[in-house]
């Protein structure tokens, strides 16, 4: 989870493996090893995922570029992920995801950080379907470790993880890239339609509007349920 913790890694693991032989809940663990419920709740989640590896120790703040953390943000914000779950998935503390959703609900957009110039800032190599199918198959038999494929197969994170999520929606045609170029946009001639069909069209128009304004509200909705949140812990 990159820098250090006033708990040794053994330590941590200690109270994970004593949550898991049901020895106390979050909170009496927590009270043992004199940290809150949420940090042992926190630990145990990567632990499950990463297993001690969640515990090493960084010498240096994790960089991440800004469409990582777009990506991560977008996730929490259509409902796919909590943020417990998004960082146990990635080995990052909830506190850091928080903080880039809340930027983002005040318009204040993601930036590389980079402190390094390690694996997730490197520029992008070219990669073969072939790779990209292995590089997944690796990741979904290695306990979710996508900085370890992004380190082996010298890639972006990033784009290790998209193609993780590529793969478990649409399988091996996710991962196959297809040719870019403009495309035009096709000119629907109203006149040209019968009765029929202009009433279909305005349906799928005004379907169109009703989902980007549902989805405006949700945006609204959350951004208002953090602001609660911040409020109350005040």
């Amino acid at each position: 989870m990159g820098r250090s913790s006033k708990l040794s890694k053994e330590l941590k693991v200690q109270a994970c493996e004593e949550y898991d032989l049901g020895k106390g809940s979050f909170h009496t663990i927590g009270i043992n090893f004199g940290v809150s419920s949420s940090a042992i709740k926190e630990w145990y989640y990567a632990y499950k995922i990463h297993g001690e590896s969640a515990f090493n120790i960084s010498n240096r703040n994790d960089s991440y570029t800004k469409e990582f953390k777009l990506l991560l943000i977008n996730e929490y914000l259509s409902g796919e992920e909590s943020l417990r779950s998004l960082g146990a998935k990635h080995n990052i503390s909830i506190r850091t995801i928080t903080k880039w959703v809340n930027n983002y609900y005040n318009g204040i957009k993601p930036k590389d950080y980079d402190p390094k110039g390690e694996v997730y800032t490197m520029k992008s190599r070219k990669t073969t379907f072939e790779e990209r199918l292995e590089i997944v198959k690796w990741v979904l038999n290695n306990s979710m470790n996508y900085k370890e494929a992004a380190d082996k197969n010298s890639v972006k994170y990033a784009l290790v993880y998209q193609w993780v999520k590529k793969y478990l929606k649409d399988g091996e045609e996710g991962l196959k890239y297809k040719k870019r170029g403009r495309k035009e946009k096709a000119v629907i001639d109203d006149s040209a339609l019968s009765e029929v069909e202009k009433l279909k069209l305005e349906l799928e128009r005004e379907k169109a509007l009703r989902e980007r304004a549902e989805f405006r509200l949700e945006l609204f909705k959350k951004k208002e349920e953090l602001a609660q949140k911040r409020r109350s812990q005040k």
